[in-house]
């Protein structure tokens, strides 16, 4: 009689979220591990309606407007004002909020301005906050940034 090779199962517990053995190939797609949560997005430039959708949403809805927008650029320039940053990367961080803000609020905005600047500031924060920790949470907000701009601006 041939012996059996083969692993007998193992008993697997993920709370819910998947179990993958070996490799994943999405082809570009994404892979969901457990909750997928997609933006919904309806409306115009001028004003966004985004809400959440899939297993794990809240299912509340953010108004997210270009004035909603421009507002949570202000706030963040509040808190980077705070930010344990040299002055000289603070007043460029600035200028480029400033330079994002000024085409928000042009007729015909240079979408691909506002979307390169915001992710610019984004990337930048995020790899600073791998060494000052102080700066996660600002580079979450600008995270965010780049969600909501390319929600609107694309």
């Amino acid at each position: 009689m041939a012996s059996d090779d083969r692993q007998q199962p193992q008993q697997l517990n993920t709370g819910g979220g998947a179990f993958v053995r070996g490799n994943v190939h999405t082809g570009g797609g994404d892979f969901v591990g457990k909750d997928s949560v997609k933006s919904v997005v309806h409306g115009s430039v001028g004003h966004l309606s985004v809400g959440t959708t899939g297993a794990g949403a809240a299912g509340s809805s953010d108004d997210v407007s270009v004035a909603g927008f421009q507002k949570a650029l202000a706030d963040f320039v509040e808190q980077l004002q705070r930010a344990e940053l040299s002055p000289g990367l603070k007043r460029s961080v600035v200028e480029d909020v400033e330079t994002v803000t000024s085409q928000t609020q042009e007729d015909e905005p240079d979408t691909d301005l506002i979307i390169h600047k915001v992710d610019s500031i984004s990337q930048l924060l995020g790899r600073m906050a791998g060494t000052v920790t102080s700066l996660t949470g600002l580079a979450e907000v600008a995270h965010q940034l780049v969600g909501w701009a390319t929600q609107l601006f694309r």
